[in-house]
C-alpha cells in the first residue's frame, strides 16, 4: 500500500509538472486537466501517507507522544528547574555542575531525543509552541554548567532563574488547550 501511494505521488508530480509546462504562450488544451489531476494525485496519497506515519509513530510509542503527555513532562521539568533555581545560592561549583549535568543528561536528554516524534505526532505549530521554552531552558542550563566548570560560579547561578523562567513558559503553554487543528 505504501509503495502504491508513493508511486501515485510520483505520477501526480509528473502530471502536474507536465500540466504546468503546458501554460506557455500557446496554452496546451489538456494543461489545466493535467495540472489539476496531478495536484490531486499528489495531495490524496500525501495526506494518506502522513496519516499512516502519524499512526505508526503513535503505535510505536503508545500514548506517550500526545499533547497532554508532552505538557505533563514539561511541567515536571519546570518544577525541577524551579527547585534548582531556588537553591542556587546554596550550591557550590561542584554541586551546581552535578545537578545541572543530571538534568541535562537525564530528563532533558530523554525528552529532547524524541523531538522528531513529537513533531510528527503534534504537528509543527503545537510542537513549536511547546518546545520553544524547553529549547531555550536547555541552552541556558548548558551555559550555566559551562560557566560553573570554568570557575564563574556567580554568573552560572544567574543563568538558573532565566532557565527556570523559560521552562515555566513552556509548561504554561502546555497547560493551554491544544490548538483546534484537524490532524489528518
Amino acid at each position: 500500500m505504501l509503495l502504491l501511494l508513493r508511486l501515485m505521488m510520483v505520477a501526480g508530480f509528473c502530471a502536474a509538472t507536465l500540466g504546468a509546462a503546458g501554460f506557455a504562450e500557446d496554452i496546451e488544451p489538456a494543461a489545466p486537466w493535467l495540472l489539476a489531476l496531478g495536484l490531486l494525485a499528489v495531495l490524496v496519497p500525501g495526506t494518506m501517507l502522513k496519516r499512516r506515519l502519524r499512526e505508526a509513530v503513535e503505535a510505536s510509542h503508545g500514548t506517550a507522544l500526545g499533547y497532554d503527555a508532552l505538557a505533563g513532562e514539561l511541567g515536571e521539568l519546570a518544577t525541577r528547574v524551579d527547585s534548582l533555581a531556588a537553591e542556587r545560592d546554596d550550591l557550590d561549583r561542584a554541586s551546581l555542575c552535578t545537578r545541572v549535568n543530571d538534568l541535562l543528561h537525564g530528563p532533558y536528554f530523554q525528552l529532547g531525543s524524541r523531538n522528531e516524534d513529537y513533531i510528527r505526532a503534534l504537528g509543527n505549530a503545537d510542537y513549536a509552541r511547546l518546545w520553544d521554552g524547553f529549547a531555550v531552558s536547555e541552552r541556558l542550563l548548558a551555559r550555566a554548567w559551562s560557566m560553573a566548570t570554568d570557575g564563574h560560579l556567580e554568573e552560572a547561578r544567574q543563568e538558573l532563574p532565566r532557565a527556570a523562567q523559560h521552562m515555566r513558559r513552556s509548561a504554561q503553554e502546555g497547560a493551554k488547550p491544544a490548538r483546534a487543528v484537524a490532524r489528518s
